[in-house]
């Protein structure tokens, strides 16, 4: 039985505690793309890996699939979640009204410390953005939005947002700049306006600006998806000749 300043810790305790280390290991894989969508991920071989029983594995891709990161059937088992354009669609406005309401507290309780880290972080992207570099955009951009829901002070918000994680990443970004060809230099910029209305102090300009933010990559989105499908169409079944272009 494990010892821990000098309390010894139950079984059970032991195990809630694997449990969680795995499970936070898992999310940093998967959110860093070591683990990509699509990976299967085997019970008994991970256990293994870790040396562990397979109790807290089982139990922890039971939290990953609650919170969205894998899938598991009877079948093909345990994969890390593909998140599809119209998975997106759907995260957009889920996330526009959740962050709207962290910018609203936020902008009444923020200081000028957490402005400031706000400011570098974009930085960070704009420095990402120069190098081309999409992971260091990816981490700074989320750290930015993280940032203003610490500062919300809103405990339950915090935790909702939390169990977004992988709507919030990778898969945003990667998606918007390959759907909508935007580039992240003017995905970064877009930061700005939230962050002057946060300086601003004012609730309903700093709500407004989150909203407007988050929202319009969502409108980009369905454009683009909405453009595709019509060009498949087009392919898949071209417009008819008339009879007198035949003739």
């Amino acid at each position: 039985m494990a010892v821990i300043h000098g309390i010894k810790k139950s079984r059970r305790v032991v195990r809630r505690v694997l449990r969680e280390e795995i499970r936070e290991q898992l999310i940093d894989d998967i959110l860093s793309g070591r683990l990509i969508p699509g990976t299967r991920i085997v019970e008994t071989r991970l256990a293994q890996e870790l040396g562990v029983s397979q109790a807290p594995v089982r139990e922890a891709l039971r939290d990953l699939e609650l919170f969205g990161f894998v899938t598991s059937s009877p079948f093909r088992g345990t994969q890390v979640r593909k998140i599809s354009p119209e998975d997106l669609l759907e995260i957009y406005p889920i996330r526009a009204a959740l962050e709207a309401v962290g910018a609203r507290a936020a902008a009444t309780r923020i200081d000028e410390e957490t402005l400031g880290r706000l400011e570098d972080l974009i930085g960070a992207m704009r420095e990402a953005a120069a190098k081309n570099d999409h992971r260091a955009h990816v981490d700074a951009d989320y750290a930015f939005h993280q940032t203003i829901i610490k500062a919300s002070g809103n405990r339950m918000l915090q935790h909702v947002w939390q169990t977004m994680r992988l709507a919030t990443t990778t898969f945003v970004t990667h998606s918007m700049t390959q759907l909508t060809h935007r580039s992240l230099q003017e995905i970064g910029e877009r930061h700005v306006p939230v962050l002057d209305a946060l300086r601003s102090r004012n609730p309903s300009l700093a709500e407004t600006a989150m909203r407007r933010h988050i929202e319009e990559p969502g409108d980009w989105i369905r454009d683009a998806i909405a453009a595709s499908a019509k060009a498949l169409a087009g392919a898949v079944d071209p417009p008819k000749k008339s009879a007198r272009s035949r003739a």
